[in-house]
């Protein structure tokens, strides 16, 4: 079977389907490509904190983030989709002096002294140095919120094939030939939307894959208001009454078993937060591997000596938060609007061809 479209999109988690939607609505047409399920890898194993202010005090990370953030306020707001979309800030927690003034320095950051923490938070371990509210931060689930990408995009005319990967991209003409294991897809761009595994098909662009482990606890007898967080970990509470606990950061490790020594650090994580969330019941636990660049911001942009051929792929701890803007990002390089230079320079995929020594 061959098949000829407007653009391909090799990857079906959260970015892939995002790209997909965004471009089916500008009126192309679209092939997306999942070498499994949809939504069924990273995306599934993340957290889904839409957290601006992470620890990259970046300008253009942090407008690139906020317009995301509104990005999925809008999606839901267009397509009436539940996508478990829960506004009310995340609280990051200051464990030293420096950590304070750090994030002091975000210009929408509300400081709560330990006293105010333990106040708003029940059974918390109040941070010595005090923690800050960002009330615009939010949080979605993340595998709902990409299988509604998913659906929308197919009911603008976006071909899915789940159990199809590519296993070879070739010039052809103008366009490109997309050999999979049960079609041929000629296409006139392609966006490598699939994580880690992206790196497969562009080998020179250097891309890791960081195993993260995740828990997630029966918390209907104690109810979190915010999303927790501090240098990387977090308690982001669901609307089903459960609290997801992660994550931990094991390089050089591809599997996606959970561990013993996962379970411990999870434990300490939580307990670091909330004493008490350790005599909780566990409902599930799970690992995934986070797609992490030389310098962990994303790869987003045309692949260096390819023509129309694009990647969005390498977003580490943020590709939740990050993929509506990421979508709109390649839609607007793809259909030639014009795109902020300083985001085509941060994201550019040249950053990872010249850091020969990165492992």
């Amino acid at each position: 079977m061959s098949h000829n479209v407007d653009v391909a999109v090799i990857g079906g988690g959260i970015i892939g389907c995002s790209t997909a939607y965004y471009l089916a609505k500008e009126g192309l047409s679209v092939h997306l490509l999942e070498q499994n399920e949809i939504a069924q890898g990273t995306t599934k194993a993340a957290g889904g904190m839409l957290g601006a202010h992470s620890e990259y005090m970046n300008d253009t990370f942090y407008s690139f983030a906020r317009e995301s953030q509104a990005l999925y306020k809008d999606f839901q707001l267009d397509t009436g989709v539940a996508i478990g979309y829960k506004p009310g800030g995340i609280i990051q927690f200051a464990r030293s002096d420096q950590e304070r003034i750090t994030l002091s320095r975000w210009h929408d950051a509300h400081y709560l002294s330990a006293e105010q923490v333990g106040q708003r938070i029940p059974h918390v371990a109040p941070p010595a140095y005090g923690a800050y509210l960002f009330e615009e931060d939010a949080h979605v689930h993340p595998e709902k919120t990409c299988l509604a990408f998913c659906r929308m995009a197919q009911k603008l005319g976006v071909t899915v094939s789940e159990h199809s990967q590519a296993d070879e991209i070739e010039e052809y003409g103008s366009n490109y030939r997309i050999e999979t294991n049960s079609s041929v897809i000629t296409a006139n761009h392609v966006v490598l939307a699939g994580g880690a595994a992206s790196a497969r098909l562009v080998p020179r662009l250097q891309m890791t894959a960081v195993k993260g482990q995740c828990m997630q606890l029966n918390a209907m007898s104690m109810q979190l208001p915010y999303t927790l967080f501090h240098k990387g970990c977090y308690i982001v509470p669901r609307s089903d009454g459960t609290l997801v606990v992660g994550a931990t950061m094991e390089h050089r490790i591809s599997d996606l078993q959970t561990t013993y020594a996962g379970n411990l650090a999870l434990n300490e994580i939580a307990e670091q937060f909330i004493p008490d969330l350790s005599r909780l019941p566990v409902v599930n636990r799970w690992a995934g591997l986070r797609p992490k660049t030389v310098d962990d911001f994303p790869y987003i942009g045309r692949i260096p000596g390819k023509e129309n051929m694009y990647i969005a792929a390498g977003h580490f701890r943020n590709g939740i938060l990050l993929a509506p803007a990421t979508a709109c990002m390649i839609r607007d390089l793809i259909i030639g609007n014009e795109v902020n230079l300083e985001r085509i320079n941060a994201f550019d995929p040249q950053r990872g061809i010249f850091h020969e020594a990165y492992n």
